[in-house]
């Protein structure tokens, strides 16, 4: 029996309306994907780095469980590629544990999570903190603020 053309008026609306969320899906998707900070986890690893590339180091501090701020830097900032492009293209990027190494953490005198800081591998000063989260773009221009002092310093 010929389907009516009331029905093949609703099966055309209901595969337009299944195409369209299917794309929305895919859109979606595609916008959300991140590409995360190759980001090094040993310290003495990534001073080593950093000398061998001439570049100071970014180095972040955090804990597990990661508390709210912390959470929101791994899930919005650092997984924003602009963020990405500027940390890859300026330092070394360090993360670091401070439970499992409290002796860096002292180091850097870390009391907050998270917390950055930017060091020049061939100098003691250390330049920080930029403690808690940021937005992307004030992420950039504080972290920058950090270099910027480095900079200063070492001419």
């Amino acid at each position: 029996m010929a389907e009516s053309k009331k029905e093949k008026k609703s099966n055309n609306s209901l595969f337009i309306i299944v195409a369209i969320a299917v794309a929305f899906i895919v859109i979606v998707f595609l916008a959300n994907k991140r590409t995360p900070i190759d980001w090094i986890t040993n310290y003495e690893e990534a001073v080593k780095i950093a000398k061998e590339s001439n570049k100071p180091l970014l180095v972040a501090f955090y804990t597990e469980p990661r508390n709210e701020m912390t959470g929101h830097n791994f899930r919005r900032t650092y997984n924003n590629p602009k963020v990405k492009e500027y940390i890859e293209t300026q330092f070394v990027p360090v993360l670091i544990n401070a439970k499992e190494h409290p002796d860096i953490a002292r180091k850097f005198n870390v009391g907050y999570f998270p917390s950055h800081f930017v060091k020049h591998p061939d100098i003691e000063k250390i330049f920080g903190p930029r403690q808690g989260h940021d937005p992307a773009g004030l992420f950039i221009k504080e972290i920058q603020i950090l270099l910027d002092k480095l900079n200063e310093f070492i001419k």
